[in-house]
């Protein structure tokens, strides 16, 4: 007969054993278990933890289930750690599979995923400059009970007017360098050269967008309220944005892979009139312009951008309404494969005839070089001719009329 003690021995291992199979069973070794639990980290700080739960997503649905109290309670936290760190910032990667449905207005489920777990921080108190949305196409996300388990990472950086660049893809990418691009008050221009180690990490990031032809960058340039607008662009926070994006490109990343938007920032910094950083950035899922690019070639041949000129002279006055088509123009040519567009310009009839017709050509040039300038666009995809007096809209015998044929017009091909 055995004694206690081996009987004992025997009971705790059958015990021991029993949990570790039936753990393993239900959650997996390493895998689903680490995705139930939720867990938010900025480098080796821990914001928020529990093993009770994580976000949840319905599948195709883009509306986080935040439950039970304990993963609220820690979304809480989150957003505590963003107030006390008005410096920090967090992108927000929604996370999704190509076999959902994607019932947003966005460009993919992550997208609106990510966007909808913004609105839901924003509502507990987090700045919305200190939030930042991207994506993520992934197929071995957990399922459980037709729900997506987690459905988000979060990657921690400095908001635009820190002082040093970070760069971050979730962790499949990131650069950070001391230091920043740096803008004057009310331009679009960033101080060139820049400093070597920040140039080095838009290489980095350039090197990185061309591996990985299916993500994209959303470059988002910030601006205040005091600053004056002098591009050819909506805002001038798009026009820093811009000029971000003409530097990757010339670095070789296809402009379809970026992305660019605005937002106006009163809290940006300035330094003896400078500010430094002057955008956020974003990774999401996709280099698609899909129906946008479509609405874009619409109302491009719909309405085509028409300048006006002040006899004799050159220079332009542009409209909201103007500047709203150059973004378009350029989002076109960036992304319409084989897109090019004609500049065609006109005169009233005063004046010589070969003096008009040269006058003509000159402001069609004159565009298109502005494009090339102020715009990023590549003047080779630009033809510019002119046409003189030859081909008027109105009666050239009262001054409106003169007025109204002293332009250019720009067509799209």
């Amino acid at each position: 007969m055995r004694n206690p003690l081996t009987w004992f021995i025997i009971l705790l291992f059958w015990v021991v054993g029993g949990w570790m199979f039936a753990n393993s069973f239900c959650c997996g070794v390493g895998g689903a278990a680490a995705t139930s639990r939720l867990l938010i980290k900025d480098g080796a700080t821990k914001v928020a933890a529990t093993g009770a739960g994580n976000l949840l997503f319905g599948l195709n649905g883009a509306t986080p289930l935040i439950e039970p109290a304990a993963v609220k309670t820690e979304f809480g936290k989150l957003a505590a750690y963003l107030k006390e760190n008005p410096t920090k910032s967090a992108t927000l990667n929604g996370h999704y599979m190509a076999s959902e449905k994607n019932n947003t207005s966005f460009d993919n489920l992550g997208l609106g995923r990510a966007d909808n777990m913004k609105g839901y921080l924003i509502g507990l108190g987090v700045p919305a400059a200190q939030l930042l949305t991207g994506s993520m196409l992934k197929e071995n996300l957990e399922v459980s009970d037709n729900q997506v388990v987690g459905g988000m990472s979060y990657v921690f950086g400095t908001i635009a007017g820190g002082r040093n660049l970070n760069i971050q893809d979730a962790a499949a990418f990131g650069t950070t360098a001391k230091g920043n691009l740096i803008f004057p008050m009310s331009s679009y221009e960033y101080i060139d050269p820049v400093a070597a180690e920040v140039g080095t990490s838009f290489k980095e990031t350039a090197d990185y967008l061309k591996a990985n032809p299916t993500r994209s960058l959303k470059i988002t340039g910030l601006y205040t309220d005091k600053e004056t607008n002098s591009s050819v662009l909506p805002s001038l926070g798009m026009a820093r944005a811009n000029k971000i994006k003409g530097m990757l490109i010339g670095m070789g990343v296809a402009s379809k892979q970026i992305e660019i938007d605005a937002r106006m920032e009163n809290t940006l910094a300035f330094v003896d009139e400078e500010t430094i950083g002057g955008a956020n950035y974003a990774f999401f899922d996709g280099a698609e312009s899909g129906d946008k690019l479509a609405e874009v070639e619409k109302r491009l041949r719909a309405k085509p951008l028409v300048l006006y000129f002040q006899s004799g002279s050159q220079t332009l006055e542009l409209s909201p309404a103007q500047r709203q088509q150059f973004a378009d123009l350029i989002y076109f040519l960036d992304n319409k494969e084989g897109g090019r567009a004609n500049a065609v310009g006109h005169t009233d009839n005063k004046g010589a005839e070969n003096v008009n017709r040269r006058l003509s050509r000159k402001r069609a040039e004159f565009v298109r070089d502005y494009l090339g300038t102020n715009g990023g666009i590549n003047k080779n995809l630009i033809s510019a001719t002119g046409q003189g007096p030859d081909q008027p809209i109105a009666d050239n015998g009262t001054e409106g009329g003169r007025a109204k044929n002293r332009r250019v017009e720009i067509t799209i091909k």
